[in-house]
């Protein structure tokens, strides 16, 4: 990556982060829970959402090891937010709110996809009409926007705590067993060891059998193919 493309990263990863965590706010309240909201959650300033270490230091450390020649793999996360399930209408609801912020990355990726094609089929991005150097930024604008996204959702949603795909597994696999149920007991192994596991998954697994990064390259198989339609 080019260092302007690099720099160009942090504000979208700041933006989706707060997207995704807005998104959990804002569906809590629907489900009659207004913790997030009484806290100032329920906004799209990213001042509200930052986490000194998710959103500030690891996105950091990311833009300067690419900038010295390193991987260019850009990551974060925000301030989780605070959510009472017992406040809850329903218990499905938390299903829900589980699901907005992944939800809100897929939409926003989507969004920008389609800004994508209509500026390839417009024949916007031309040299007719735009500098190469505008062409390749805002290029790199709309891609990081398509894959910062993608990449937060499908993270989000694997079924490990603290993440948020490990509330719906909770909801529908293991709220309803016993506590020595199997199910029960492989919960509470994740929740004991799940950010070690996200880890080894993330930065161990090769990415040819890696699930994650194997649904990765799915979803960008499929976007790549409807942009060149």
């Amino acid at each position: 990556m080019q260092n302007t493309e690099l720099i160009l990263m942090l504000p979208v990863l700041l933006f989706s982060l707060s997207l995704h965590e807005f998104a959990h706010a804002l569906v809590a309240l629907w489900a009659g829970d207004d913790t997030a909201a009484r806290a100032g959650r329920l906004t799209l300033n990213p001042i509200s959402h930052i986490d000194p270490v998710g959103t500030v230091l690891v996105p950091l450390i990311c833009l300067i090891q690419s900038l010295s020649g390193g991987v260019g793999f850009f990551f974060g996360w925000a301030k989780p937010v605070p959510v009472n399930p017992n406040r809850f209408k329903k218990l499905v609801w938390d299903v829900y709110v589980s699901g907005a912020g992944p939800l809100a990355n897929f939409i926003l990726a989507v969004i920008f996809t389609l800004i994508f094609k209509a500026l390839l089929m417009l024949d916007v991005m031309s040299s007719e009409r735009l500098s190469p150097e505008m062409i390749r930024v805002l290029s790199a604008l709309i891609i990081n926007f398509i894959v910062l996204n993608v990449i937060l959702g499908l993270f989000n949603l694997i079924p490990i705590p603290p993440l948020d795909g490990s509330h719906i597994f909770f909801h529908f696999f293991v709220r309803s067993r016993t506590r020595d149920n199997i199910m029960f007991m492989v919960f509470h192994f994740l929740e004991r060891f799940g950010f070690l596991i996200l880890m080894i998954l993330l930065f161990a697994v090769p990415h040819e059998l890696n699930p994650f990064y194997l649904m990765f390259g799915k979803v960008m198989q499929v976007i790549d193919w409807f942009l060149r339609l």
